[in-house]
């Protein structure tokens, strides 16, 4: 029994890091195989941080192409103060555009979503200034942050190729 108890936390320990491994794998595996991974339960708010040099007008131009679509937005909100946007990277209910944050070579911008149960809680939009203006770029982004995956179809606004990316959209088989 001595031997038993000396070995139960290395033993619980294992399986917990067993069991998280586990699931990450399992929920990975469940995300490729579907082209929306989360919804808003409510239309979500967008902050433009003080980093951004985004324009209000380049904002509205893709929640409105996304509009047109059926994803809505609440409002867009400029946080010239930083109040919302030095609260944390996640915030229930908010889509954060901001210029600064880390990104692999190669690439134009980054969205980082929080997921629970499938549900979108908030989500984080990297769009470097360089990049502020480019074409669909922040169409893209915006796809991401409401919870749509990569499509390798060309002219999908979802392509993970920019440049093989277009203005088309519709929810794959």
């Amino acid at each position: 029994m001595g031997m038993l108890k000396k070995y139960y936390i290395w033993w619980l320990l294992l399986s917990g890091i067993v069991g998280f491994a586990l699931g990450v794998a399992i929920k990975t595996a469940w995300e490729e195989s579907k082209f929306i991974i989360g919804e808003w339960e409510e239309d979500p708010i967008v902050v433009i941080c003080p980093d951004s040099e985004v324009s209000n007008y380049r904002v509205s131009k893709a929640v409105e192409w996304w509009g047109i679509r059926g994803y809505d937005i609440k409002y867009v909100h400029r946080d010239k103060s930083g109040k919302i946007c030095n609260n944390g990277r996640w915030s229930d209910g908010i889509i954060f555009i901001r210029a600064k944050g880390e990104l692999l070579p190669g690439t134009y911008a980054v969205t980082s979503r929080l997921t629970i149960l499938n549900k979108m809680v908030s989500a984080e939009i990297i769009l470097p200034n360089e990049h502020k203006y480019t074409p669909r770029l922040l169409e893209h982004e915006m796809g991401h942050a409401f919870g749509m995956r990569h499509v390798e179809s060309i002219g999908h606004i979802m392509h993970p190729i920019l440049e093989q990316g277009g203005e088309k959209f519709w929810i794959p088989d």
